[in-house]
């Protein structure tokens, strides 16, 4: 895979940058990153078929005063993902990308990680599945799924519990991984998932959130999303 050479200098991290949206995800960050990082993917390998970006707990978003190039960098986004390929084979990686003041990511850089060496990820427990609508659509190129794993048993409001950005490669079923912290107990806890397809800022489909047993997450998980009841919610 390419890999973009960053000629960056950074001048100072500030507090952490976590905009809130209301589409699915904890930061619109993730989203704009998880694009570029699709476009990357694909132009690199022909057997591209999704690309998976982890949300929380495992990225860090960080104001950034910086440059590159003639472009100033104002967010750096870092975390972990997953690489799948139409053989069936999956590369799990690392990233970081940076956005300019207008929140668009600039550039990126994918490291794949090689389990053999000993490189991968922290432990995790994994809550996969897939996604899909009741008809077999063509899906629309720049496509997102975006999927929460939430404990909703807070009077307050929900709790991330993990979350993840899938791009595409425009078919049905779309796969997800969910990755949890070892050190976070599933037991005790109200759970639920949700699940959008975005397009352009606009849910096209939706479910959730609904309520999902721990025993529902141990193992493979069905997701049929559908229409929302108004346009772009």
């Amino acid at each position: 895979m390419r890999a973009l050479t960053f000629l960056m200098f950074v001048f100072a991290f500030v507090s952490p940058a976590v905009a809130q949206d209301d589409g699915g995800i904890s930061s619109v960050s993730i989203s704009r990153c998880a694009g570029r990082l699709g476009q990357e993917a694909r132009g690199a390998d022909n057997a591209f078929v999704t690309f998976e970006l982890d949300g929380m707990p495992w990225v860090t978003i960080e104001r950034t005063e910086g440059q590159v190039g003639s472009q100033s960098i104002a967010t750096t986004v870092t975390g972990s993902g997953l690489l799948r390929r139409r053989g069936g084979t999956s590369v799990p990686i690392r990233y970081t990308c940076l956005l300019d003041t207008q929140g668009q990511a600039l550039m990126v850089h994918i490291a794949n990680l090689i389990p053999t060496l000993g490189d991968q990820l922290p432990p995790a427990t994994l809550i996969s599945g897939t996604a899909r609508t009741h008809e077999d659509l063509k899906l629309p190129r720049g496509i997102e799924l975006r999927v929460q794993l939430l404990d909703v048993g807070r009077a307050s409001q929900p709790e991330i519990v993990a979350e993840q950005v899938v791009r595409s490669g425009w078919q049905f079923p779309i796969p997800f991984a969910l990755r949890v912290p070892k050190t976070v107990s599933l037991t005790d806890r109200k759970l639920a998932i949700a699940a959008r397809l975005v397009l352009a800022r606009e849910t096209l489909f939706r479910i959730g959130p609904r309520p999902l047993t721990a025993a529902e997450a141990a193992k493979p998980i069905e997701l049929i999303l559908d229409k929302p009841s108004s346009a772009g919610r």
